[in-house]
């Protein structure tokens, strides 16, 4: 932040800017907070700009995102239209173009010649989860700054506040990989830790070949965390039966992880493991959830 603040006192900072990180990362938070240096350089939070920024209502600053699955033509021209036109309040005009990754071709393309050489009081702040989903043409044109994971000590002392148990804290500094943001949320999402519950007493039963693994896949497919959750479980299996004394992320389940190793091998457990990054790699591809999922259900429940 410093840095980038320090780019602004400059006039050192690109007029289009791509943030790049994991979603949870604080793109957007930063996005915001470049925005309210380029239109208050002192960020008062008291002043007339200020406030208007805080309340969504300041006439030279714009916030776009997707309108549904995608950021279409209509609003790259909005974007193309407020960027040339001449600031209102502030000396110059700032725009925050979120998951810039799911702009259309046509919409991208229609942006260039903008974000190539923007009107000189302008600037285009981008966001995207990678700069590799980003069209190269649009990336060519940014100045990339990317976000990168926060230490471990910081996220934990961080959910140092929150209503969690020591293996909770211990299970979300492994799974958030540094991700501030997925962490918090997470934190406080009851639906998230009733699914982990459920993954930790249904896999143990479908590798025992006691549980009905359709019927898990059906519940599965129902939450867009399952698929991680199922991971971390089988890279715990993985390297219990790989590292010695190694402590598993899932260690408040130990019983149920010594009953996953009692019958499922450390060939069967790598095996599922990659069946999961297909299966990760097939619900990227639209391919139907409900059957990605009774696959890799069914591949547990095989001996």
């Amino acid at each position: 932040m410093a840095g980038l603040f320090a780019r602004i006192e400059r006039d050192n900072l690109a007029q289009t800017v791509l943030f790049t990180g994991p979603e949870g990362s604080g793109k957007k938070t930063l996005a915001a907070r470049v925005a309210q240096k380029l239109l208050c350089p002192e960020t008062c939070g008291r002043c007339p700009s200020c406030k208007m920024l805080a309340k969504g209502i300041h006439p030279d600053y714009l916030l776009l995102g997707p309108d549904g699955d995608s950021l279409k033509l209509e609003q790259a021209q909005q974007l193309k239209a407020f960027l040339s036109s001449p600031p209102s309040l502030a000396s110059r005009k700032v725009a925050v173009l979120a998951q810039c990754q799911r702009l259309t071709v046509e919409a991208a393309n229609s942006l260039l010649k903008v974000l190539e050489e923007p009107p000189s009081p302008s600037y285009c702040l981008l966001t995207a989860d990678s700069a590799a989903d980003v069209l190269a043409t649009l990336v060519s044109r940014s100045q990339v700054f990317a976000l990168a994971p926060l230490p471990r000590d910081t996220v934990a002392e961080v959910l140092k506040g929150k209503k969690l148990s020591a293996d909770q804290t211990w299970f979300l500094l492994e799974y958030s990989q540094g991700i501030l943001g997925r962490a918090l949320s997470l934190s406080a999402d009851g639906d998230f830790w009733q699914r982990r519950e459920e993954i930790a007493l249904a896999v143990p039963e479908i590798l025992a070949g006691r549980g009905d693994p359709l019927l898990a896949a059906e519940g599965w497919q129902d939450s867009p965390e399952s698929l991680a959750l199922l991971e971390f479980w089988l890279r715990d299996l993985v390297l219990l039966q790989a590292v010695p004394d190694f402590t598993p992320a899932n260690r408040d389940y130990g019983g149920a992880l010594a009953q996953c190793l009692a019958v499922c091998p450390a060939k069967k457990s790598r095996a599922l493991l990659d069946q999961c990054q297909r299966a990760r790699e097939y619900l990227q591809a639209r391919c139907n959830a409900r059957l990605v999922f009774d696959c890799l259900a069914l591949m547990m429940w095989e001996v």
